[in-house]
């Protein structure tokens, strides 16, 4: 059941609790509306009673006339209070009947003393006929008195036993329907906190980043259906946030593979396909960032180019991949002899250029260029082949022969040729060319 259909059946209970105290107290206000009326006209009874009485003491003392046209017209108005229906109960209707019975037998009496049989008046009777007649008015009349005390007590005793039995059907219908209310309305709060706890569980869970658990709820309401809701909220999150950490996974995937690509296309770029160290536009751009360098720092280098001899006798005679391994080979030893700060490219065909930095000794720029051209002498194993090439090289000084890669490049190439000329030394320095 609903927690709406809930609350509607709580409010009729509380209606009906609302009509049945209201038809209670009405009904309670009309039997006392009854009672008052019932008394009120018992006395109206009672007093109509002491005056005939009265009526009847005046007409026995002087016994005239108008003495017993009052007495007729008080007999007629006691006659017309027991006549009316003020809803008596069957008891009470027994005395108001006795008591009709004896205001009958009044007027029987005081006919009866006006005119004797034998048509004697009153002042013709004898004192024994008087003293009976008068005690047969003070009977009735007593007996009238006793039937409106039963008549009292009649009323007093129904109101009483009406009363109780009002207050305990009252009391039994409130207590009742009382009891229901409370415990229908205990049922729904308990039902009603208990949905709410699930409901603030479920959101504390998910506050702290909870998007597996799902809240049970068994109950049939609004609250299965607000956890229904809720868990299908939670699911579509979980969805949305597994998409998004594999879009994330995917964009990071593709981003370092772009990364990747954009790394290995600037190594392509920078590095000559197959050797893998510089090519000419990469060492330029070296060559220029360590002279801006040098000149910051007053710092000192040379610029070594290197022409292989005898590679073309090679290429030409054992093919281009002979050539390819000779080369191969020239850039890994020069590659694995040189400092950290010093860099090595190929600017093209047999031709390699070498950058010392921070050499500044014209002997120490000597002692490194004989010791490459004894790497470069070294046998080389290609194939089952034996091989061997020498090289000529010449030398440029930073700053002394130039401040820019061009002029370097420039002064170191015309030492080189200078080199190759001169049968009795593999190497020129370019101050020496004059």
């Amino acid at each position: 059941m609903t927690l709406a259909t809930r609350l509607k059946l709580t409010a009729i209970l509380c209606a009906l609790l609302t009509l049945a105290v209201g038809e209670a107290l009405f009904r309670a206000h009309n039997y006392q509306q009854k009672i008052y009326q019932q008394l009120n006209h018992s006395m109206q009874i009672q007093l109509s009673i002491d005056s005939l009485r009265s009526q009847l003491w005046l007409y026995e003392e002087y016994a005239d006339k108008l003495s017993l046209t009052e007495l007729n017209a008080r007999q007629a108005s006691l006659a017309f209070e027991l006549s009316q229906n003020m809803q008596w109960n069957t008891k009470q209707q027994q005395v108001l009947d006795n008591l009709n019975r004896l205001n009958t037998n009044v007027r029987v009496l005081f006919n009866t003393q006006q005119i004797s049989k034998n048509g004697e008046t009153p002042a013709k009777r004898t004192s024994t006929s008087v003293r009976l007649l008068k005690v047969k008015y003070s009977m009735n009349i007593e007996r009238m008195t006793e039937d409106m005390y039963r008549l009292h007590q009649l009323t007093i005793s129904q109101a009483k036993q009406t009363q109780q039995s009002l207050l305990i059907s009252i009391s039994l219908v409130v207590l009742l329907l009382s009891a229901i209310a409370t415990l229908w309305s205990s049922i729904t709060l308990i039902r009603f906190k208990r949905g709410m706890k699930a409901l603030n569980d479920g959101m504390r869970k998910l506050a702290a980043g909870d998007l597996e658990s799902r809240i049970a709820y068994t109950m049939k309401d609004e609250f299965s259906e607000m956890s229904d809701n809720f868990n299908h909220m939670k699911s579509s999150l979980q969805n949305i946030t597994v998409k998004k950490d594999q879009l994330t996974q995917e964009v990071a995937r593709q981003t370092a593979k772009l990364t990747a690509q954009q790394a290995k296309l600037t190594y392509l770029a920078e590095h000559d396909e197959l050797t893998s160290i510089y090519n000419r536009r990469a060492f330029i751009k070296q060559i220029d960032i360590a002279i801006a360098r040098g000149i910051r720092r007053d710092d000192k280098a040379a610029l070594l180019f290197i022409d292989l001899d005898r590679f073309k006798i090679i290429n030409d005679t054992l093919g281009h991949q002979m050539g390819d391994e000779v080369l191969i080979t020239i850039a890994q030893r020069l590659t694995s002899h040189l400092r950290s700060s010093d860099f090595v490219g190929r600017l093209g065909g047999d031709e390699f250029v070498v950058w010392l930095d921070y050499i500044d000794d014209v002997h120490d720029i000597i002692a490194k260029v004989n010791q490459i051209i004894m790497l470069i002498e070294q046998p080389i194993i290609a194939n089952g082949e034996t091989l061997s090439v020498g090289a000529s090289i010449g030398i440029s000084q930073f700053p002394l022969h130039g401040n820019s890669s061009g002029s370097l490049v420039t002064a170191a190439d015309t030492a080189m040729y200078l080199a190759k000329q001169n049968t009795h030394n593999h190497y020129c320095l370019f101050q020496n060319i004059n």
